[in-house]
């Protein structure tokens, strides 16, 4: 899968801070508003894991489609988390950290549920892409390191691109198919947490 050059952290703001205008309009441009081992699913699932959770329960999750939809989804959930992490360490109050706190372990639920229905050949193929992509620094040092409006920014950015890919996995889909119902939850989780952090972000602009 390819990386994203992340447009906010090449960009240093001598004062830290954005200007409303640029921004608001950046906001304007990206709302969306419209390794083998099976890992045991939470107990308390946010609504759309357990849309998810309930599609697995009555699917055939050995499908060559589904599997091959399921390691995209894993893949995309486990970039978008590196950034809701970030964005969470950088949060600028308490309030603001539990929210996307909240967000992170949504993700981590969706990401936990997927991996378990993974087979063998799932989990090495999902083994062999993750050689290939250089994660992003990830630590709370490293996101402290950057202003809340880059890690912000970022997330977005990662949020927006996964949404997209996984709405373009489903019209690839056919129709009732499992594999076209998982891309449909996965990119309205994706497309969820975008809009969440989009408030956050109009929140601080205010």
């Amino acid at each position: 899968m390819s990386e994203h050059t992340s447009s906010g952290r090449s960009k240093q703001s001598s004062a830290g801070e954005p200007e409303n205008g640029s921004h608001q309009e950046l906001i304007g441009e990206r709302s969306l508003l419209l390794e083998g081992e099976e890992e045991k699913a939470p107990e308390f699932l946010e609504p759309n894991v357990e849309a998810i959770q309930t599609l697995i329960d009555k699917a055939d999750c050995q499908g060559a489609t589904y599997q091959s939809v399921a390691v995209a989804a894993v893949q995309i959930l486990e970039r978008a988390l590196r950034y809701e992490r970030e964005a969470a360490d950088a949060a600028l109050s308490l309030g603001q950290q539990e929210k996307l706190e909240s967000m992170v372990e949504t993700a981590e639920q969706a990401t936990s549920v997927l991996r378990s229905t993974l087979s063998a050949q799932g989990h090495k193929v999902m083994h062999l892409r993750m050689e290939e992509v250089q994660s992003p620094s990830s630590s709370s040092a490293s996101s402290r390191q950057h202003p809340w409006w880059f890690v912000l920014t970022d997330a977005l950015e990662v949020l927006e691109e996964g949404t997209d890919r996984m709405t373009s996995l489903t019209t690839g889909q056919p129709v009732n198919s499992p594999a076209r119902e998982l891309s449909q939850h996965v990119a309205q989780l994706l497309r969820g947490h975008h809009d969440t952090l989009l408030l956050e972000a109009e929140d601080w602009i205010s």
